[in-house]
């Protein structure tokens, strides 16, 4: 299905330094800026609760936004791409959101998820399901981006893969991503034989024997 469009409020940002930044974001809004060929930077704020409410992670690449700010004439609303997301390394939050113009008369290149579909033989035998690709790049018109692309894995059995030109695309969508690349393989199940039961266990007991021998002997050379 089409990718979806949302509506986003924010802030122009009067302050870009480092300390106007902290600010905002004790106050729970998310620094951002805009970029666009042609057009001059633009620094604003998100709310962050709006922001992910409006835009779940599993769409942060393939939602058009429009962004709306107070005091904005409708043709300077622009319509927006996530361009890059920045994460705190510690809680995982967003610090921080990059987005591009994009022109709906104008075909632009995005990362598109792929999402399985069916049940595979092959799982259903033991195997499992390896899924190499989790998105591919596509290139279409912003309207006519997907939010997911599925791929077809009924007919998939144990050593059997899936490729990027397997996918059936929707109308207008071009891939980019090579078309031989793996996006999902379904593995042998594992051998018992192959996990050797027994070798962990004699290891330590090697462990344990030799370890007290060693120590002993140095502390009898030092008493000598």
């Amino acid at each position: 299905m089409p990718a979806e469009q949302v509506e986003i409020p924010v802030a122009v940002r009067e302050e870009v330094n480092k300390r106007a930044t902290r600010r905002l974001r004790t106050q729970g809004r998310i620094p951002a800026v805009v970029y666009g060929k042609g057009a001059e930077p633009i620094a604003i704020s998100v709310d962050a609760r709006e922001f992910a409410r409006a835009v779940p992670a599993a769409g942060w690449y393939s939602t058009l936004i429009n962004l709306r700010w107070e005091g904005a004439e409708a043709d300077d609303r622009p319509t927006v791409m996530i361009k890059e997301v920045q994460h705190d390394l510690v809680d995982r939050r967003v610090v921080s959101i990059d987005f591009r113009r994009v022109s709906l008369q104008e075909t632009i290149q995005t990362h598109v998820p792929l999402r399985p579909l069916g049940e595979s033989p092959g799982v259903k035998a033991g195997g499992v399901l390896d899924q190499v690709l989790h998105e591919v790049m596509v290139e279409c018109l912003p309207m006519d981006m997907p939010d997911h692309i599925e791929v077809q894995i009924s007919h998939l059995g144990i050593g059997d893969s899936a490729r990027v030109r397997d996918l059936v695309l929707p109308p207008g969508v071009t891939i980019v991503t090579p078309e031989e690349e793996v996006m999902i393989h379904v593995a042998p199940p594992l051998r018992e034989e192959a996990i050797q039961p027994g070798a962990p266990e004699e290891g330590a007991l090697v462990e344990e024997v030799v370890e007290p021998e060693v120590v002993g002997e140095k502390r009898g050379a030092e008493a000598d």
